[in-house]
């Protein structure tokens, strides 16, 4: 995958102050656990969380998955893990939590997060986008089920590789079909010469390009049936997986799949 991220502007001090989102938490030894942040202020990075684990942690809750915290890192140059000294929340999102679906959209939000970012690379906005669309989850009465295309497409475009078709020109397709070219995120009425296409219906591009660049506050109000929602999930996911290739991770969605499926 070619993709271009900012240059590293972790701070050189030995303690790092910032909002974090967690991407994951496993246990670690009897006491610890070893914590994925992608923190506003140094991007993805890997710390141990010393005694996170006994009775009385100072941590409580604040290292579960998605929970958006301020932490205080102890940071060595050099060191796969840094050392988190403290955590408080920023947001808990539980209602995010009590929600299969909701919870479903969240997690993949973080393990695509965490595949695809590098470490130590800050990106405010991603660390930004992440945040809101958590938030959103959390908060949003409107259709969350628009998030996870709308996640999807905004980080492609901020790792540089959006969809790059002319609004007009999808405003004024014809017809029943239409072709998304998954290089370029053209939309057109025929494949371009030598081009990788997804066919869908024209109702289906249309709605993956307004996902792709309308706001955060208009998605959670944007109404779509069942069959197109569906649809654009697949544009959405041959063109992320076009771009990624094998870094496109699919475990969370295979368990939640399971754990949607009535027991026979």
């Amino acid at each position: 995958m070619n993709v271009g991220y900012p240059h590293n502007t972790m701070a050189k001090s030995n303690i790092l102050h910032s909002d974090a989102i967690v991407l994951r938490s496993i246990d670690y030894s009897e006491t610890s656990r070893i914590v994925t942040l992608y923190t506003r202020e140094g991007g993805k990075m890997g710390v141990i969380a010393r005694g996170a684990r006994a009775s009385k942690s100072r941590f409580g809750s604040t290292l579960e998955p998605m929970a958006h915290i301020s932490a205080i890192i102890h940071c060595k140059p050099g060191r796969d893990l840094q050392t988190l000294s403290e955590a408080s929340h920023v947001n808990t999102h539980d209602e995010l939590r009590s929600s299969l679906l909701r919870m479903e959209t969240g997690i993949r939000v973080i393990e695509l997060v965490s595949s695809l970012m590098q470490s130590d690379q800050r990106n405010e906005q991603v660390f930004s986008l992440i945040a809101a669309t958590l938030t959103a989850l959390d908060k949003a009465p409107g259709r969350t089920s628009n998030l996870w295309p709308f996640f999807q497409l905004r980080l492609a475009t901020l790792l540089g590789f959006g969809p790059a078709f002319d609004g007009d020109l999808v405003k004024g397709l014809t017809g029943e079909a239409a072709i998304l070219d998954l290089r370029s995120g053209h939309i057109t009425i025929s494949a371009e010469p030598d081009g990788v296409s997804h066919q869908a219906s024209r109702s289906v591009l249309r709605a993956f390009a307004v996902l792709a660049r309308a706001d955060l506050s208009d998605v959670v109000r944007m109404e779509m049936d069942a069959q197109t929602s569906s649809g654009v999930g697949a544009a959405v996911a041959a063109y992320l997986k076009y771009h990624v290739e094998e870094s496109y991770p699919s475990r969370s969605a295979r368990v939640f799949a399971q754990l949607s499926t009535p027991e026979s």
